[in-house]
């Protein structure tokens, strides 16, 4: 057992040793410091950047060369960290409720934290890299390839024209225009006609219907009265001696 305590001692000795001679940095990027050596992937904070672009982090709060660290005031002077994005998107959903008893307070919201992908490739002090490693190519190639692919489709679109609609599609459009058509000749009509509602005039007497069908047949009242007595005529001189002979 104390042997196994002897080597575990010493193990740790050697790495802290390692640990303090290799050269690393601390930065700060969206409010938080991350620790840094060439080589490495963080994740932090989203950025404005696409894939495969360089950045650079100026907020460098202290370097560390071999045992040999500088402290910033706060940041060190002259301190650069390069990196390249590797990668961007959005973090694991999280839920955030809010609650206030006895006044029916209730919020619930969904998030999904933003973030960049970041490699370190060189932290230099007054132009002089301390440690660097190589770009990865593959990021630009992919993101080269990605803009490549994009505007083949764009241009495959232009030269095919638009889609061709299906008869559905056209039944739809057809009936569409046909509305469309009468709700402008409504507006029309409606702007073309005079506002009666400020009309303060008599109105125009109406000009009622003819009625052109036949009129029906109107009934004579009976006439109940009677008769009148014709008059007898007056004989004349012949006529009397006729009677007088017979």
């Amino acid at each position: 057992c104390r042997r196994a305590a002897i080597d575990l001692a010493a193990r740790v000795f050697v790495s802290g040793v390692r640990e303090l001679l290799n050269t690393y940095a601390i930065v700060q990027t969206g409010s938080k410091q991350y620790r840094v050596q060439a080589g490495d992937n963080i994740r932090v904070e989203s950025l404005p950047v696409y894939t495969g672009e360089i950045v650079n982090i100026d907020d460098v709060l202290m370097v560390s060369r071999e045992g040999d660290v500088a402290v910033g005031t706060p940041v060190v002077s002259g301190a650069r960290v390069r990196a390249q994005v590797t990668s961007r998107g959005r973090g694991k959903k999280i839920t955030v409720f809010k609650y206030k008893s006895k006044v029916r307070y209730r919020r619930k919201r969904g998030h999904r934290q933003s973030y960049t992908d970041l490699r370190i490739i060189d932290i230099s002090v007054d132009g002089e890299s301390l440690a660097a490693v190589d770009e990865q190519e593959e990021s630009l190639e992919e993101a080269d390839e990605i803009e490549e692919t994009l505007d083949s489709v764009d241009d495959a679109a232009e030269e095919s024209g638009p889609p061709e609609d299906d008869g559905y599609d056209l039944q739809d459009d057809a009936g569409d225009d046909e509305a469309t058509a009468a709700s402008e000749q409504a507006d029309e009509a409606n702007e073309e006609a005079p506002d009666e509602s400020n009309d303060m005039s008599e109105p125009e007497a109406v000009a009622e219907p003819i009625d052109a069908s036949e009129p029906e047949a109107v009934e004579e009242p009976a006439d109940t009265s009677e008769p009148e007595a014709a008059e007898e005529p007056n004989d004349t001189d012949e006529v009397k001696e006729a009677k007088d002979g017979a």
